[in-house]
């Protein structure tokens, strides 16, 4: 659009410096969006173009709800509004919402590009200007690192840190006392139940055991003891089957065994007597 024209449009517009707004939908505007926007000379034309093309195909930035005393959305906004279109080709500079009731809400779409925004109201059309207000990102807040309990020094060198806290057994009540001494003495019932059983008994200083063991090898004529029938004499004298002779060790394990079940023999006939 040349500046012929939008000069053009700007003297055929009614341009009031103050309205007061107090009947939404009374006067709405019923001029074309396009004209609307084209009024506002300050806004750059590719800027206008995009707020046009977006307010045509409805893709708006926020959704709003107007009050007596401010816009609010998931944006923040000036609560003040200006430059509102109403009736055919009429703009007021500045609109008041002064006489409105406390309570009262009506509903809104926001388009901005850039710092531009453009509110329209749904009740009544009216297009006009608002300013968005530029939010403060918050820096996250850091917690406090814990102090620390690891004492205060190590060596000669100081590192700052906490001196530990002395620890200080709670106090139980008399109740609590009871159901301790409780736990303690079903705990000890049930590893006495589970303790395999074993029976002691005590061996005897001395074995006493008897024995009638006779081993005696003889060959003809020789009649010598424990000695091979081979050794000595003929093969036609030998005079009894050869019987396998036990090694010393062997007797030893084996008295020792006699032992030691006579013992067990005799601890369990004491205990039936007693």
């Amino acid at each position: 659009m040349s500046i012929l024209f939008a000069v053009t449009l700007a003297a055929a517009s009614t341009v009031q410096p103050s309205c007061s707004w107090d009947h939404p939908g009374v006067n709405p505007y019923t001029g074309k969006t396009a004209a609307a926007i084209d009024r506002y000379t300050d806004i750059p034309a590719a800027v206008r173009s995009t707020l046009k093309r977006r307010m045509e195909e409805g893709q708006s930035d926020d959704k709003v709800i107007i009050t007596r005393s401010g816009i609010s959305g998931k944006n923040q906004y000036d609560p003040a509004i200006r430059d509102m279109h109403f009736g055919a080709a009429s703009v007021c500079a500045t609109v008041t919402r002064s006489k409105w009731a406390e309570q009262r809400q009506e509903p809104g779409a926001v388009y901005c590009v850039d710092q531009h925004c453009i509110l329209v109201p749904k009740i009544c059309g009216n297009v006009s200007r608002i300013n968005r207000l530029q939010t403060v990102a918050k820096a996250p807040v850091t917690p406090p690192a814990p102090a620390a309990r690891l004492g205060d020094k190590l060596g000669d060198k100081d590192l700052g840190l906490a001196d530990a806290e002395k620890y200080e057994p709670e106090e139980l009540t008399e109740e609590q006392l009871i159901e301790r001494d409780r736990l303690q003495r079903k705990a000890a019932l049930d590893a006495a139940k589970h303790k395999p059983s074993v029976e002691e008994f005590e061996l005897p200083e001395e074995f006493e055991f008897e024995t009638d063991v006779d081993v005696r090898i003889t060959n003809g004529g020789g009649g010598h003891p424990l000695l091979p029938p081979f050794i000595g004499g003929d093969e036609d004298d030998i005079s009894s089957n050869p019987t396998a002779v036990p090694e010393a060790d062997t007797w030893a394990m084996l008295l020792a065994g006699l032992g030691i079940l006579g013992a067990v023999a005799r601890r369990r006939k004491q205990r039936k007597q007693g």
